[in-house]
C-alpha cells in the first residue's frame, strides 16, 4: 500500500471543495468528502489507476484521476512508495493549460 501525500495547494484545492458543496448542503459535502476519501484508499493499493498525464498531452510526469466534479493530479514514487498529490481541480477548469504553466512544491 502507498502512503498519500498532498501538496500545500492540493489541500487547499480540497478545503476549497468541500467548503463549496457545504455551501449549499453540509450533508452532501460530508458525503463528498466520505467517497473521496473511499476513492483514495483506493489509490493507495492501485496507484496507477488514473490516465498517464502524457495521455492527455500534459507535459508532466502525473497522472490523473476522475473523481465526481473533480479532477486529482497526482504523482507516483515507487521508490518511497508513495502518492504525491499535486492538484485537485473542479472539471470546469482547464487544468490542461494549468498544468503545463504552474510550478509545485514536491
Amino acid at each position: 500500500m502507498y502512503n498519500i501525500k498532498y501538496s500545500k495547494q492540493a489541500q487547499i484545492d480540497l478545503e476549497d471543495a468541500i467548503s463549496h458543496i457545504a455551501k449549499e448542503s453540509q450533508t452532501n459535502a460530508l458525503n463528498y468528502l466520505a467517497n473521496y476519501e473511499d476513492k483514495i484508499e483506493l489509490l493507495k493499493l492501485n496507484p496507477f489507476m488514473g490516465t498517464e498525464c502524457k495521455n492527455k498531452l500534459i507535459k508532466r510526469d502525473c497522472r490523473v484521476l476522475v473523481y465526481e466534479s473533480h479532477i486529482v493530479i497526482y504523482k507516483v514514487n515507487k521508490v518511497l512508495n508513495e502518492i504525491f498529490i499535486i492538484r485537485i481541480y473542479h472539471t470546469s477548469v482547464d487544468y490542461f493549460n494549468k498544468l503545463n504553466k504552474e510550478k509545485v512544491d514536491e
